[in-house]
Protein backbone atom coordinates (compact mmCIF):
# COMPACT_ATOMS: atom_id res chain seq x y z
CA UNK A 1 0.00 0.00 0.00
CA UNK A 2 1.84 3.23 -1.37
CA UNK A 3 -1.05 5.69 -1.31
CA UNK A 4 -0.10 7.39 1.26
CA UNK A 5 3.82 8.16 0.37
CA UNK A 6 2.22 9.26 -3.26
CA UNK A 7 1.04 12.59 -1.26
CA UNK A 8 3.57 12.44 1.40
CA UNK A 9 4.23 15.86 1.40
CA UNK A 10 0.86 17.04 0.60
CA UNK A 11 0.46 15.54 4.32
CA UNK A 12 3.54 17.13 5.89
CA UNK A 13 1.80 20.66 5.11
CA UNK A 14 -1.09 19.36 6.59
CA UNK A 15 0.61 18.66 9.51
CA UNK A 16 2.60 21.68 9.38
CA UNK A 17 -0.46 23.73 9.25
CA UNK A 18 -2.26 21.85 11.99
CA UNK A 19 0.97 22.09 14.33
CA UNK A 20 0.38 25.88 15.68
CA UNK A 21 -2.88 24.49 16.91
CA UNK A 22 -2.29 21.25 18.44
CA UNK A 23 -0.93 21.13 21.68
CA UNK A 24 0.02 17.27 21.43
CA UNK A 25 2.10 15.43 18.57
CA UNK A 26 0.70 14.51 15.83
CA UNK A 27 1.62 11.19 13.26
CA UNK A 28 0.79 9.21 10.33
CA UNK A 29 2.31 5.90 9.87
CA UNK A 30 1.24 3.73 6.70
CA UNK A 31 0.73 -0.26 6.94
CA UNK A 32 4.69 -0.91 6.25
CA UNK A 33 4.65 0.53 9.93
CA UNK A 34 6.83 4.04 8.39
CA UNK A 35 6.38 7.52 9.30
CA UNK A 36 4.99 9.19 6.51
CA UNK A 37 4.24 12.70 8.23
CA UNK A 38 4.06 14.11 11.33
CA UNK A 39 4.70 17.24 14.00
CA UNK A 40 7.48 17.44 16.64
CA UNK A 41 9.60 14.15 17.09
CA UNK A 42 7.43 12.41 14.72
CA UNK A 43 8.49 15.06 11.86
CA UNK A 44 12.14 14.06 13.21
CA UNK A 45 11.32 10.70 12.50
CA UNK A 46 9.80 10.80 9.19
CA UNK A 47 11.00 7.43 6.81
CA UNK A 48 11.35 5.52 10.21
CA UNK A 49 9.82 2.30 10.10
CA UNK A 50 8.33 0.45 13.26
CA UNK A 51 8.73 -3.11 14.51
CA UNK A 52 5.70 -5.81 13.83
CA UNK A 53 3.53 -5.53 17.04
CA UNK A 54 3.29 -1.93 17.54
CA UNK A 55 0.12 -0.10 17.59
CA UNK A 56 -0.48 0.67 13.97
CA UNK A 57 0.44 -2.60 13.20
CA UNK A 58 -2.64 -4.63 15.52
CA UNK A 59 -5.06 -1.67 13.92
CA UNK A 60 -4.20 -2.48 10.44
CA UNK A 61 -4.43 -6.12 11.11
CA UNK A 62 -7.56 -5.47 13.22
CA UNK A 63 -11.07 -6.07 11.64
CA UNK A 64 -12.41 -3.17 13.68
CA UNK A 65 -11.94 0.14 11.79
CA UNK A 66 -13.06 2.29 15.19
CA UNK A 67 -10.84 4.95 16.48
CA UNK A 68 -9.37 3.97 20.14
CA UNK A 69 -8.12 6.11 23.11
CA UNK A 70 -5.17 4.63 25.27
CA UNK A 71 -5.07 7.02 28.34
CA UNK A 72 -2.45 5.44 29.80
CA UNK A 73 0.49 3.11 27.66
CA UNK A 74 1.72 1.85 31.63
CA UNK A 75 -1.56 0.47 31.97
CA UNK A 76 -3.65 0.00 28.84
CA UNK A 77 -4.28 -3.93 27.42
CA UNK A 78 -3.74 -2.48 23.94
CA UNK A 79 0.33 -1.64 25.21
CA UNK A 80 0.40 -5.17 26.95
CA UNK A 81 2.27 -6.80 24.28
CA UNK A 82 4.08 -4.03 22.76
CA UNK A 83 8.02 -4.79 22.07
CA UNK A 84 8.53 -1.28 23.29
CA UNK A 85 6.45 -0.21 26.05
CA UNK A 86 8.12 1.47 28.41
CA UNK A 87 10.81 3.00 26.11
CA UNK A 88 8.41 4.53 23.16
CA UNK A 89 7.31 7.44 25.52
CA UNK A 90 4.20 7.73 24.74
CA UNK A 91 2.19 8.63 27.51
CA UNK A 92 -0.99 7.92 26.14
CA UNK A 93 -2.79 8.36 22.77
CA UNK A 94 -5.38 8.36 20.95
CA UNK A 95 -5.20 6.36 17.14
CA UNK A 96 -7.99 6.08 14.58
CA UNK A 97 -7.55 3.86 10.85
CA UNK A 98 -7.09 5.43 7.33
CA UNK A 99 -9.67 3.37 5.18
CA UNK A 100 -9.07 4.02 1.65
CA UNK A 101 -11.21 1.52 -1.28
CA UNK A 102 -11.92 -0.95 1.64
CA UNK A 103 -8.42 -1.27 2.96
CA UNK A 104 -6.24 -0.16 5.73
CA UNK A 105 -3.20 1.75 4.20
CA UNK A 106 -2.54 3.37 7.65
CA UNK A 107 -3.18 5.00 10.90
CA UNK A 108 -3.73 8.98 11.96
CA UNK A 109 -2.73 9.70 15.59
CA UNK A 110 -2.44 12.12 18.76
CA UNK A 111 0.13 11.53 20.76
CA UNK A 112 1.23 12.99 24.49
CA UNK A 113 4.98 12.79 25.24
CA UNK A 114 4.89 14.75 28.24
CA UNK A 115 2.09 15.16 31.19
CA UNK A 116 0.62 18.66 29.79
CA UNK A 117 0.26 16.76 26.35
CA UNK A 118 -1.39 14.06 28.08
CA UNK A 119 -3.89 16.38 30.19
CA UNK A 120 -4.65 18.18 27.41
CA UNK A 121 -5.54 14.84 25.35
CA UNK A 122 -7.52 13.36 28.13
CA UNK A 123 -9.23 16.43 28.93
CA UNK A 124 -10.66 17.16 25.21
CA UNK A 125 -10.42 13.69 23.89
CA UNK A 126 -13.87 13.59 22.12
CA UNK A 127 -13.05 16.89 19.70
CA UNK A 128 -9.56 14.77 19.36
CA UNK A 129 -11.29 11.76 18.46
CA UNK A 130 -14.02 13.70 15.87
CA UNK A 131 -10.23 15.79 14.45
CA UNK A 132 -8.83 12.38 13.95
CA UNK A 133 -11.71 11.12 12.26
CA UNK A 134 -12.48 14.27 10.05
CA UNK A 135 -8.77 14.14 9.32
CA UNK A 136 -8.81 10.93 8.07
CA UNK A 137 -12.02 11.19 6.34
CA UNK A 138 -10.30 14.01 4.77
CA UNK A 139 -7.02 12.36 3.82
CA UNK A 140 -9.46 10.12 1.66
CA UNK A 141 -10.97 12.04 -0.30
CA UNK A 142 -7.51 14.08 -1.19
CA UNK A 143 -6.56 10.57 -2.41
CA UNK A 144 -9.61 9.84 -4.52
CA UNK A 145 -9.44 14.17 -5.56
CA UNK A 146 -5.91 14.48 -6.34
CA UNK A 147 -6.46 17.99 -8.03
CA UNK A 148 -4.68 20.58 -6.36
CA UNK A 149 -7.11 23.26 -6.48
CA UNK A 150 -10.16 20.82 -5.16
CA UNK A 151 -7.44 19.85 -2.18
CA UNK A 152 -7.33 23.81 -1.40
CA UNK A 153 -11.16 24.16 -1.51
CA UNK A 154 -10.97 20.89 0.75
CA UNK A 155 -8.78 22.12 3.10
CA UNK A 156 -10.78 25.51 3.48
CA UNK A 157 -13.82 23.05 4.47
CA UNK A 158 -11.99 21.11 7.04
CA UNK A 159 -10.07 24.31 9.01
CA UNK A 160 -13.74 25.61 9.10
CA UNK A 161 -15.50 22.07 10.11
CA UNK A 162 -12.38 20.83 12.16
CA UNK A 163 -10.39 24.11 13.91
CA UNK A 164 -13.22 26.15 14.49
CA UNK A 165 -12.92 25.81 17.97
CA UNK A 166 -9.19 26.34 18.73
CA UNK A 167 -7.76 29.46 20.38
CA UNK A 168 -5.92 30.45 17.67
CA UNK A 169 -6.44 31.86 14.77
CA UNK A 170 -6.54 30.31 11.40
CA UNK A 171 -6.76 32.42 7.94
CA UNK A 172 -6.27 30.03 4.46
CA UNK A 173 -5.26 31.80 1.40
CA UNK A 174 -5.03 31.21 -2.03
CA UNK A 175 -1.95 32.08 -4.69
CA UNK A 176 -3.51 35.42 -5.02
CA UNK A 177 -3.49 36.55 -1.76
CA UNK A 178 -7.57 35.80 -1.34
CA UNK A 179 -8.99 34.73 1.90
CA UNK A 180 -10.23 31.74 1.48
CA UNK A 181 -11.48 30.28 4.65
CA UNK A 182 -11.00 31.76 8.80
CA UNK A 183 -11.99 30.39 11.82
CA UNK A 184 -14.26 31.56 14.86
CA UNK A 185 -10.69 33.14 16.74
CA UNK A 186 -9.70 34.52 13.75
CA UNK A 187 -12.80 36.81 13.70
CA UNK A 188 -12.43 37.17 17.39
CA UNK A 189 -8.66 38.21 17.87
CA UNK A 190 -8.92 40.52 15.26
CA UNK A 191 -12.05 42.32 16.03
CA UNK A 192 -14.04 41.27 12.60
CA UNK A 193 -17.99 41.62 12.80
CA UNK A 194 -18.34 41.09 8.44
CA UNK A 195 -17.27 38.24 6.06
CA UNK A 196 -13.66 38.75 4.56
CA UNK A 197 -13.67 35.29 2.81
CA UNK A 198 -12.99 36.49 -0.93
CA UNK A 199 -11.28 39.64 0.23
CA UNK A 200 -7.49 39.95 0.17
CA UNK A 201 -5.08 39.39 2.81
CA UNK A 202 -4.00 42.72 2.70
CA UNK A 203 -7.32 44.47 3.90
CA UNK A 204 -6.21 42.94 7.50
CA UNK A 205 -2.63 43.74 6.85
CA UNK A 206 -1.50 46.15 4.76
CA UNK A 207 1.96 45.61 5.11
CA UNK A 208 1.59 41.71 4.03
CA UNK A 209 3.99 41.02 1.10
CA UNK A 210 2.52 38.34 -1.36
CA UNK A 211 5.95 38.13 -3.19
CA UNK A 212 7.67 37.62 -0.07
CA UNK A 213 6.37 33.91 0.58
CA UNK A 214 5.33 33.44 -3.09
CA UNK A 215 7.82 34.80 -4.80
CA UNK A 216 11.08 33.66 -6.35
CA UNK A 217 12.18 30.14 -8.00
CA UNK A 218 10.41 27.23 -7.07
CA UNK A 219 13.39 25.56 -5.77
CA UNK A 220 14.76 28.36 -3.59
CA UNK A 221 11.48 29.22 -2.08
CA UNK A 222 10.58 28.35 1.78
CA UNK A 223 7.53 26.43 2.61
CA UNK A 224 7.60 27.58 6.18
CA UNK A 225 7.74 31.22 7.55
CA UNK A 226 7.34 33.09 11.35
CA UNK A 227 5.57 36.62 10.93
CA UNK A 228 5.43 39.25 13.88
CA UNK A 229 2.27 41.12 13.57
CA UNK A 230 1.33 44.27 15.22
CA UNK A 231 -2.44 44.95 14.50
CA UNK A 232 -4.96 47.49 15.57
CA UNK A 233 -8.20 46.37 15.94
CA UNK A 234 -11.68 48.15 15.03
CA UNK A 235 -12.21 48.95 18.84
CA UNK A 236 -8.75 50.43 19.41
CA UNK A 237 -6.92 47.24 20.84
CA UNK A 238 -3.30 46.75 19.98
CA UNK A 239 -2.14 43.60 19.60
CA UNK A 240 0.98 42.14 19.40
CA UNK A 241 0.98 37.85 17.47
CA UNK A 242 3.36 35.60 16.36
CA UNK A 243 2.47 34.03 13.18
CA UNK A 244 3.27 31.14 10.97
CA UNK A 245 3.33 31.10 7.43
CA UNK A 246 2.58 27.61 6.08
CA UNK A 247 2.71 27.00 2.41
CA UNK A 248 0.61 24.56 0.36
CA UNK A 249 2.58 23.41 -2.83
CA UNK A 250 1.31 21.12 -5.80
CA UNK A 251 4.36 19.89 -7.71
CA UNK A 252 6.55 22.79 -6.49
CA UNK A 253 4.46 25.05 -7.48
CA UNK A 254 2.74 27.33 -4.70
CA UNK A 255 -0.90 27.34 -4.64
CA UNK A 256 -1.63 29.25 -1.54
CA UNK A 257 -0.93 29.45 2.61
CA UNK A 258 -2.29 29.13 5.80
CA UNK A 259 -1.42 31.54 8.27
CA UNK A 260 -1.44 30.71 11.99
CA UNK A 261 -1.95 33.79 14.51
CA UNK A 262 -1.13 33.39 18.74
CA UNK A 263 -0.84 36.22 20.67
CA UNK A 264 2.49 36.98 22.02
CA UNK A 265 1.15 36.88 25.84
CA UNK A 266 0.08 33.42 25.45
CA UNK A 267 3.59 32.30 23.91
CA UNK A 268 4.80 33.82 27.19
CA UNK A 269 2.26 31.42 29.03
CA UNK A 270 3.81 28.55 27.24
CA UNK A 271 7.37 29.54 27.92
CA UNK A 272 6.45 30.08 31.62
CA UNK A 273 4.76 26.31 32.10
CA UNK A 274 7.96 24.61 30.17
CA UNK A 275 10.04 26.73 32.82
CA UNK A 276 8.38 25.10 35.83
CA UNK A 277 5.80 27.91 36.29
CA UNK A 278 3.05 26.61 36.30
CA UNK A 279 0.16 28.01 37.39
CA UNK A 280 -0.07 24.78 39.53
CA UNK A 281 3.22 25.45 40.99
CA UNK A 282 4.27 26.74 44.60
CA UNK A 283 5.49 29.52 42.82
CA UNK A 284 2.78 30.73 40.93
CA UNK A 285 0.61 30.51 44.37
CA UNK A 286 0.15 34.33 44.94
CA UNK A 287 1.02 35.41 48.24
CA UNK A 288 3.73 38.27 49.75
CA UNK A 289 2.43 37.51 53.71
CA UNK A 290 4.96 36.32 56.13
CA UNK A 291 2.67 33.28 56.82
CA UNK A 292 2.16 32.20 52.84
CA UNK A 293 5.78 32.49 52.16
CA UNK A 294 6.71 30.19 54.86
CA UNK A 295 3.79 27.58 54.50
CA UNK A 296 5.51 27.17 50.64
CA UNK A 297 8.93 26.66 51.60
CA UNK A 298 7.94 24.04 54.01
CA UNK A 299 5.67 22.63 51.53
CA UNK A 300 8.69 22.48 48.98
CA UNK A 301 10.83 20.91 51.85
CA UNK A 302 8.28 17.94 52.32
CA UNK A 303 7.29 17.82 48.26
CA UNK A 304 9.77 15.10 47.48
CA UNK A 305 8.61 12.74 50.65
CA UNK A 306 5.54 10.07 50.25
CA UNK A 307 4.33 11.73 53.94
CA UNK A 308 0.19 11.81 54.58
CA UNK A 309 -0.21 15.55 54.29
CA UNK A 310 -3.30 17.24 56.21
CA UNK A 311 -4.34 21.19 54.60
CA UNK A 312 -6.78 22.95 57.09
CA UNK A 313 -8.21 26.10 56.37
CA UNK A 314 -11.40 27.93 55.88
CA UNK A 315 -13.14 27.64 52.76
CA UNK A 316 -12.09 29.13 49.66
CA UNK A 317 -8.59 29.14 51.12
CA UNK A 318 -7.05 27.13 48.03
CA UNK A 319 -6.65 24.47 50.01
CA UNK A 320 -7.21 22.50 46.46
CA UNK A 321 -4.52 24.54 45.03
CA UNK A 322 -1.87 23.77 47.56
CA UNK A 323 -2.55 19.77 46.99
CA UNK A 324 -1.84 20.04 43.84
CA UNK A 325 1.16 22.16 43.76
CA UNK A 326 2.65 20.02 46.38
CA UNK A 327 2.37 17.19 44.08
CA UNK A 328 3.63 19.25 40.80
CA UNK A 329 6.64 19.54 43.22
CA UNK A 330 6.90 15.63 43.72
CA UNK A 331 8.86 13.23 42.24
CA UNK A 332 5.54 12.00 41.23
CA UNK A 333 4.51 15.16 39.32
CA UNK A 334 4.41 13.12 36.06
CA UNK A 335 1.73 10.66 36.97
CA UNK A 336 -2.14 11.24 37.54
CA UNK A 337 -3.52 13.39 40.09
CA UNK A 338 -7.00 12.83 41.30
CA UNK A 339 -8.91 14.93 43.33
CA UNK A 340 -12.46 13.33 45.20
CA UNK A 341 -14.79 15.90 47.44
CA UNK A 342 -15.62 13.35 50.07
CA UNK A 343 -18.64 15.19 50.64
CA UNK A 344 -20.20 15.20 47.05
CA UNK A 345 -20.13 11.71 46.97
CA UNK A 346 -22.79 9.89 48.11
CA UNK A 347 -21.69 7.43 51.67
CA UNK A 348 -23.23 4.51 48.95
CA UNK A 349 -21.31 5.42 46.42
CA UNK A 350 -17.65 6.44 48.26
CA UNK A 351 -16.50 2.48 48.26
CA UNK A 352 -16.89 2.23 44.42
CA UNK A 353 -15.87 5.55 43.46
CA UNK A 354 -12.46 5.04 45.07
CA UNK A 355 -11.70 1.61 44.96
CA UNK A 356 -13.83 0.41 41.78
CA UNK A 357 -15.64 -2.70 41.61
CA UNK A 358 -15.42 -5.85 39.47
CA UNK A 359 -17.90 -7.13 36.61
CA UNK A 360 -20.90 -8.79 38.21
CA UNK A 361 -20.28 -7.64 41.62
CA UNK A 362 -23.81 -5.35 42.13
CA UNK A 363 -27.05 -4.94 40.00
CA UNK A 364 -25.93 -2.69 37.07
CA UNK A 365 -21.94 -2.55 37.37
CA UNK A 366 -20.34 -2.10 33.92
CA UNK A 367 -19.32 -5.18 32.41
CA UNK A 368 -15.66 -5.56 32.72
CA UNK A 369 -15.70 -3.78 35.91
CA UNK A 370 -14.60 -0.32 36.58
CA UNK A 371 -11.46 1.11 38.44
CA UNK A 372 -11.15 3.12 41.40
CA UNK A 373 -9.67 6.15 41.93
CA UNK A 374 -6.86 4.99 43.80
CA UNK A 375 -6.29 2.69 40.94
CA UNK A 376 -6.21 5.58 38.56
CA UNK A 377 -3.95 7.35 41.10
CA UNK A 378 -0.87 4.84 40.88
CA UNK A 379 1.89 6.03 40.79
CA UNK A 380 0.93 9.68 41.46
CA UNK A 381 -1.00 11.54 44.28
CA UNK A 382 -4.56 11.14 45.65
CA UNK A 383 -6.26 14.37 46.89
CA UNK A 384 -9.25 13.59 49.54
CA UNK A 385 -11.12 16.78 50.08
CA UNK A 386 -13.49 17.42 52.62
CA UNK A 387 -11.88 14.44 54.61
CA UNK A 388 -13.81 15.17 57.54
CA UNK A 389 -17.39 14.61 55.89
CA UNK A 390 -16.06 10.94 54.72
CA UNK A 391 -18.61 8.51 56.60
CA UNK A 392 -17.50 6.53 59.98
CA UNK A 393 -18.11 3.75 58.39
CA UNK A 394 -15.45 4.22 55.50
CA UNK A 395 -12.87 5.43 57.86
CA UNK A 396 -12.23 2.17 58.95
CA UNK A 397 -11.18 0.61 54.93
CA UNK A 398 -9.34 4.12 54.19
CA UNK A 399 -6.89 3.19 57.17
CA UNK A 400 -6.59 0.19 55.75
CA UNK A 401 -5.42 0.99 52.84
CA UNK A 402 -2.65 3.94 54.25
CA UNK A 403 -1.47 0.95 56.35
CA UNK A 404 -1.09 -2.23 53.70
CA UNK A 405 -0.57 0.30 50.54
CA UNK A 406 -3.02 -1.81 48.38
CA UNK A 407 -6.99 -1.83 47.45
CA UNK A 408 -9.94 -4.13 46.71
CA UNK A 409 -12.17 -3.86 44.32
CA UNK A 410 -16.21 -4.65 45.14
CA UNK A 411 -16.59 -7.99 44.53
CA UNK A 412 -12.68 -9.00 43.92
CA UNK A 413 -10.90 -10.93 46.42
CA UNK A 414 -7.51 -10.33 44.57
CA UNK A 415 -6.02 -7.19 46.66
CA UNK A 416 -4.14 -4.16 43.97
CA UNK A 417 -1.09 -2.30 45.14
CA UNK A 418 -2.03 1.34 45.82
CA UNK A 419 0.96 2.84 45.33
CA UNK A 420 -0.43 6.73 45.74
CA UNK A 421 0.91 10.03 48.17
CA UNK A 422 -1.98 10.64 49.97
CA UNK A 423 -3.18 14.65 50.54
CA UNK A 424 -6.34 15.35 52.62
CA UNK A 425 -7.88 18.78 53.34
CA UNK A 426 -10.78 19.76 55.58
CA UNK A 427 -12.30 22.97 57.18
CA UNK A 428 -13.70 21.35 60.29
CA UNK A 429 -12.42 21.01 63.37
CA UNK A 430 -11.36 17.43 63.46
CA UNK A 431 -10.65 17.52 67.16
CA UNK A 432 -13.88 18.23 67.86
CA UNK A 433 -15.26 15.44 65.56
CA UNK A 434 -13.44 12.76 67.71
CA UNK A 435 -14.77 14.01 70.64
CA UNK A 436 -18.12 13.30 69.25
CA UNK A 437 -17.31 10.02 68.08
CA UNK A 438 -17.31 11.75 64.33
CA UNK A 439 -14.05 10.86 63.44
CA UNK A 440 -11.70 8.01 64.04
CA UNK A 441 -8.61 9.05 66.06
CA UNK A 442 -6.06 6.66 64.86
CA UNK A 443 -7.24 7.68 61.07
CA UNK A 444 -6.77 11.19 62.28
CA UNK A 445 -2.87 10.78 63.36
CA UNK A 446 -2.27 8.60 60.06
CA UNK A 447 -3.62 11.81 57.87
CA UNK A 448 -2.56 14.46 60.19
CA UNK A 449 1.54 13.42 59.36
CA UNK A 450 2.67 16.66 58.09
CA UNK A 451 0.36 19.05 58.95
CA UNK A 452 -0.54 22.56 57.27
CA UNK A 453 -2.52 25.39 58.39
CA UNK A 454 -3.81 27.97 55.43
CA UNK A 455 -4.75 31.39 57.27
CA UNK A 456 -8.03 33.08 56.13
CA UNK A 457 -7.76 35.67 53.69
CA UNK A 458 -8.58 38.26 56.45
CA UNK A 459 -4.98 37.62 57.89
CA UNK A 460 -2.86 39.06 55.91
CA UNK A 461 -3.53 42.43 54.29
CA UNK A 462 -0.61 42.45 52.08
CA UNK A 463 -2.28 39.45 50.18
CA UNK A 464 -5.20 40.98 49.70
CA UNK A 465 -3.97 44.29 47.85
CA UNK A 466 -1.47 41.85 45.88
CA UNK A 467 -4.63 39.34 45.03
CA UNK A 468 -7.27 42.00 44.53
CA UNK A 469 -4.81 43.44 41.41
CA UNK A 470 -4.13 40.00 39.92
CA UNK A 471 -7.75 39.59 39.65
CA UNK A 472 -8.22 42.75 37.92
CA UNK A 473 -5.92 42.03 35.35
CA UNK A 474 -6.92 38.58 34.40
CA UNK A 475 -10.55 39.84 34.42
CA UNK A 476 -10.08 42.86 32.62
CA UNK A 477 -8.48 40.64 29.85
CA UNK A 478 -11.01 38.06 29.97
CA UNK A 479 -13.80 40.44 29.77
CA UNK A 480 -11.92 42.79 27.61
CA UNK A 481 -12.37 46.15 29.34
CA UNK A 482 -10.30 49.04 29.73
CA UNK A 483 -9.81 49.55 34.08
CA UNK A 484 -6.17 49.78 35.52
CA UNK A 485 -7.02 50.59 39.62
CA UNK A 486 -9.40 50.99 42.27
CA UNK A 487 -10.53 54.39 44.03
CA UNK A 488 -9.10 54.59 47.11
CA UNK A 489 -12.60 54.61 48.50
CA UNK A 490 -13.04 51.22 46.75
CA UNK A 491 -9.77 49.95 47.52
CA UNK A 492 -10.14 50.52 51.61
CA UNK A 493 -14.16 48.95 51.46
CA UNK A 494 -11.83 45.91 49.92
CA UNK A 495 -9.30 46.00 51.84
CA UNK A 496 -11.63 46.42 55.55
CA UNK A 497 -13.82 43.51 54.28
CA UNK A 498 -13.43 40.19 56.53
CA UNK A 499 -13.76 37.82 53.43
CA UNK A 500 -15.65 35.05 55.14
CA UNK A 501 -16.03 33.05 51.41
CA UNK A 502 -11.27 34.27 51.43
CA UNK A 503 -9.88 34.40 48.02
CA UNK A 504 -13.00 32.89 46.15
CA UNK A 505 -15.08 35.37 47.41
CA UNK A 506 -12.57 37.66 46.59
CA UNK A 507 -12.00 37.00 42.83
CA UNK A 508 -15.81 36.58 42.62
CA UNK A 509 -16.07 40.54 44.02
CA UNK A 510 -13.40 41.89 41.22
CA UNK A 511 -15.47 39.77 38.57
CA UNK A 512 -18.82 41.27 38.98
CA UNK A 513 -17.09 45.17 39.58
CA UNK A 514 -15.06 44.17 36.38
CA UNK A 515 -19.11 43.34 35.04
CA UNK A 516 -20.65 46.08 36.19
CA UNK A 517 -17.69 49.43 36.16
CA UNK A 518 -18.29 51.27 33.07
CA UNK A 519 -15.49 53.31 33.66
CA UNK A 520 -11.67 53.38 33.97
CA UNK A 521 -11.27 52.62 37.87
CA UNK A 522 -13.29 50.24 40.15
CA UNK A 523 -15.44 52.46 42.15
CA UNK A 524 -18.08 51.64 45.42
CA UNK A 525 -20.90 52.01 43.52
CA UNK A 526 -19.72 48.52 41.67
CA UNK A 527 -18.73 46.51 44.21
CA UNK A 528 -21.20 43.82 45.72
CA UNK A 529 -23.38 44.91 48.09
CA UNK A 530 -22.12 42.85 50.98
CA UNK A 531 -18.87 44.36 50.66
CA UNK A 532 -20.35 48.20 50.20
CA UNK A 533 -22.50 47.51 54.03
CA UNK A 534 -19.65 45.72 55.69
CA UNK A 535 -18.55 48.81 57.44
CA UNK A 536 -21.57 50.45 58.42
CA UNK A 537 -22.24 46.75 60.30
CA UNK A 538 -18.86 46.63 61.25
CA UNK A 539 -19.32 49.99 63.29
CA UNK A 540 -22.31 48.80 64.94
CA UNK A 541 -20.04 45.89 66.25
CA UNK A 542 -17.84 48.42 67.28
CA UNK A 543 -20.00 50.10 69.68
CA UNK A 544 -20.26 46.24 71.48
CA UNK A 545 -17.91 46.64 74.46
CA UNK A 546 -15.66 43.63 75.01
CA UNK A 547 -14.82 41.69 78.07
CA UNK A 548 -11.34 41.91 79.42
CA UNK A 549 -11.63 37.66 78.91
CA UNK A 550 -12.66 38.13 75.50
CA UNK A 551 -10.32 40.74 74.29
CA UNK A 552 -7.11 38.16 76.10
CA UNK A 553 -8.63 35.30 73.98
CA UNK A 554 -9.01 37.47 70.86
CA UNK A 555 -5.22 38.54 71.68
CA UNK A 556 -4.10 34.93 72.32
CA UNK A 557 -5.73 33.25 69.63
CA UNK A 558 -4.35 35.89 66.82
CA UNK A 559 -0.98 35.54 68.13
CA UNK A 560 -0.94 31.81 68.10
CA UNK A 561 -2.82 32.12 64.63
CA UNK A 562 0.35 34.19 63.05
CA UNK A 563 3.21 32.32 64.74
CA UNK A 564 1.97 28.47 64.65
CA UNK A 565 0.34 26.05 66.83
CA UNK A 566 3.66 24.09 67.21
CA UNK A 567 6.13 24.28 70.21
CA UNK A 568 8.07 26.88 68.44
CA UNK A 569 5.20 29.03 67.07
CA UNK A 570 4.04 28.99 71.46
CA UNK A 571 7.56 30.50 71.71
CA UNK A 572 7.44 33.30 69.49
CA UNK A 573 3.82 34.19 70.60
CA UNK A 574 4.31 33.90 74.10
CA UNK A 575 7.47 36.05 73.46
CA UNK A 576 4.95 38.39 71.47
CA UNK A 577 2.58 38.48 74.16
CA UNK A 578 4.93 39.08 76.85
CA UNK A 579 4.25 36.27 78.89
CA UNK A 580 5.76 32.58 80.34
CA UNK A 581 5.13 29.71 77.84
CA UNK A 582 3.52 27.79 80.90
CA UNK A 583 1.31 30.80 81.09
CA UNK A 584 0.32 30.78 77.77
CA UNK A 585 -0.34 26.99 77.62
CA UNK A 586 -2.59 27.20 80.85
CA UNK A 587 -4.15 30.44 79.04
CA UNK A 588 -4.92 27.99 76.29
CA UNK A 589 -6.22 25.55 78.28
CA UNK A 590 -8.83 28.19 80.47
CA UNK A 591 -9.73 29.16 76.85
CA UNK A 592 -10.12 26.02 75.03
CA UNK A 593 -7.79 26.85 72.70
CA UNK A 594 -6.61 23.73 70.99
CA UNK A 595 -6.01 24.34 67.30
CA UNK A 596 -6.09 27.58 64.71
CA UNK A 597 -9.73 29.23 64.96
CA UNK A 598 -10.78 32.66 63.80
CA UNK A 599 -10.99 35.80 66.18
Amino acid sequence: MKELKSIKEFLQQVADAFAAVLPVELAIIDSDLEVISGTGRYKREIGVVYEEGCMTDRIVRSPQDKCILVQDTNTNEHCSNCMARGECGVLAFSMCPIVYKGNKIGTISLLALNPDQKRALLQNYRKNLNFLNNVASFIVTTLNERDMKSRVMLLANQFEMVINTVHEGIIAINDEGIVTSLNRSARNIFGLEDDIVGEHINRLFPDFKLEKFMGGSNENRKKYYEWDVDYQTPDGRHLQLISSVSMILEDSVTKGAVISFRPREEIKKLASRFMGEDKYTLTAIKGLSKEILDIKKRMQRVAGTDSTILIRGETGTGKSLFARAIHEESYRSNRPFLAVNCAAIPASLLESELFGYEEGAFTGAKKGGKPGKFELAHGGTIFLDEIGDMPLEFQVELLQVIETKRIERIGSVRPREADVRIITATNQNLEELIKKGNFREDLYYRLNVIPFFIPPLRERQEDINLLMYHFLDLYTGKLKKNIKDFSPAAKKMLMEYSWPGNIRELENAIEYAVNIETGRVICPESLPERVRNYRKGRGEEAERILSLKDLEKRTIIRALNRYGYNTSGKEKAALALGISRATLYRKMKEYHIEQRVPY
